[in-house]
């Protein structure tokens, strides 16, 4: 597997086990270096902590690109166009932006903002849950590039 092209490119097509390895692996990368760098700063994890919002916010940019190039690629395969990413990226952008900002994200005092956002973001989270992460792609080859699961060709000899 090419994890340069994978996490870099927004072309060709991905399938389900791919798309999971890839959210996995970033998944597990973010939460390290997140830590690491929490450690290095010697900030608590409350998520009320301003600093802990702001490292959060920081790291949720840095890994938006090659988080927004895996769904984009599973996007694909599923014969949708690439932009569909925006719909679940920008409510979580948008959530971390209020939430360190202090605008949202006081656990003891919900606002109107934090539940449209809330709501929003699980919503939206669902449907890309059942889209990419469940549902097999396309058949075939798509206008997106050929099937993942199509058996390779043999060698030439």
């Amino acid at each position: 597997m090419n994890f340069a092209h994978l996490y870099t490119s927004f072309d060709g097509r991905i399938n389900r086990a791919k798309y999971w390895l890839a959210t996995i692996i970033l998944l597990v990368i973010v939460l390290v270096i997140m830590f690491a760098v929490g450690f290095a700063l010697g900030m608590s994890l409350d998520p009320e902590d301003t600093k802990f919002k702001l490292v959060v916010l920081v790291f949720q940019f840095i890994f938006l690109y090659p988080s927004a190039a895996v769904m984009v690629k599973r996007l694909h395969d599923r014969n949708r166009p690439g932009y569909f990413a925006a719909f679940m990226l920008a409510p979580v952008a948008i959530k971390a932006v209020t939430d360190a900002f202090g605008m949202t994200g006081d656990m003891e005092h919900l606002n109107a903002l934090d539940h449209v956002l809330n709501f929003t973001t699980l919503g939206v989270g669902i449907w890309f849950f059942i889209e990419l992460g469940c549902l097999r792609g396309t058949i075939g080859d798509n206008q997106y590039g050929p099937d993942p699961l199509a058996a390779a060709p043999a060698p030439a000899r």
